[in-house]
This record gives C-alpha cells, structure tokens and sequence, in this order.
C-alpha cells in the first residue's frame, strides 16, 4: 500500500512540474502595485530578455531597466502582486502532541499529500550591485507569502500502541487530514508551518487515539498556478 501512495506522489509531483513553466518566483509580464519611497502606484510589468520595462499606470511614465547599468540606480523597485494560491502540499513530518496516559509527544514522518488553496502576495525586489568590472548588475529578489486551507490523504501506522491496546494486527491506516497552513516563498524555495487533524477512514477510526486530534508539521508546497 505504501508502494502505491508514494507512485501517486511522485505522479502528481511529475505533474506539477510540468504546470510551472511560469513560476511565481519569474517576474512576468503583468499588472502589480509599484512601491515607491512609501507610495503606491498601479503599473504594469513588461520582462524582456534584455530589459524590464515598468510602466507606471498612475503618472504615465515608464522606467526601463536593463541587465547592466553603468551608473547605480538609486531608488529600488519594489513590486506587489496578490494572487490565489494553489498548490500541492506535504507535512515533511508530523509533531503529536503526547496523549495522556497513552503515548508521548510524537515525530511522524509518513507519506502524505494535500491541495492547498489560500490568499498569496508575492513581492519582487529591483536593485542594481556593484561587479567586479564596476557596472551594476540587476537583480531580482522574491518573496512570497500565502496564508491559506488544505485537505488531502495520508497513511498512518496502526498498532496496538496508537489503539491503546484495542487492535492486535499492525497495518497502515488511510487517513483523511485537513487543516491551516502559513507558506513563505524565497526565491524557489516554499516552506511554512501547518496546524492539522486526521481522520482514520476505516472501522477503527474510533480506537485510534490520534483522530481528530491536532498536530503540527513542516509544510513543503508546489505552486500549481
């Protein structure tokens, strides 16, 4: 069984990266909010392989920026982009708090996988740095954040242990978990924290001491749009 979930994983991950040829973290050609010394402006963003043009919606004036500057540009562009997000999402592992007078505090780290949907911004940083040959080169730095829900399935083991004594065969358990999740992005990294609860989607649901109770785990996620 456990064979099978990791193959849907891999499948679904394989898939995924298909879906990312214009990731969140690539500034795209686009409508943002444009954050200027402590204002805003409307602008829209036209990434050219040689050249970002920000066009300000508000003033009607445009910036252009290229690769390599041999003067520094001393205001930073900072653009703003809210979005939905969905994503694909796995506990790399599973903090238990203890139950009394059954089992101590746990650290699971069993297969599981989850759509995320959630509320994103995602911030780019435009600024120029000094090279060896003395021009100033650009460079983009993004940030992400996204607070948001995700439901999905997982296995769990079974034992007489984790049913305080109630079943005396061990096998994994499907369960259903659902929960909250806080993501942060860094360039193509995506990490954050989740608050979760399982569900034991068979007839023992009612002897596993873990349903419906709440765990804390270390969220890795995919973006899908």
């Amino acid at each position: 069984m456990a064979k099978i979930y990791v193959a849907i994983l891999l499948l679904i991950f394989s898939s995924c990266a298909t879906l990312q040829n214009n990731a969140k973290y690539d500034l795209a050609n686009a409508k943002y909010k444009l954050k200027i010394d402590r204002k805003a402006y409307n602008c829209y963003v036209e990434n050219n392989t040689d050249s970002i043009t920000i066009y300000n919606l508000t003033t009607k004036i445009s910036t252009i920026l290229p690769q390599k500057m041999e003067t520094y540009l001393p205001t930073q562009q900072r653009l703003i982009k809210p979005s939905l997000d969905i994503d694909i999402l796995t506990a790399l592992f599973k903090i238990r708090p203890n139950i009394i007078n059954s089992l101590p505090t746990q650290l699971n780290a069993n297969f599981n996988g989850n759509i995320y949907v959630g509320h994103r911004t995602d911030v780019y940083q435009i600024r120029y740095k000094k090279n060896p040959l003395n021009k100033y080169q650009r460079q983009i730095n993004h940030f992400g954040f996204s607070g948001g829900f995700f439901v999905g399935l997982g296995n769990t083991p079974m034992t007489p242990s984790t049913t305080i004594n109630g079943i005396s065969t061990e096998y994994d358990g499907l369960i259903l978990q659902k929960g909250i999740a806080g993501i942060i992005a860094v360039n193509k990294l995506t990490i954050g924290l989740g608050l979760g609860y399982d569900n034991l989607l068979d007839n023992n649901k009612n002897l596993w001491i873990y349903e419906n109770k709440p765990w804390f785990g270390l969220m890795l996620g995919l973006n899908l749009n």
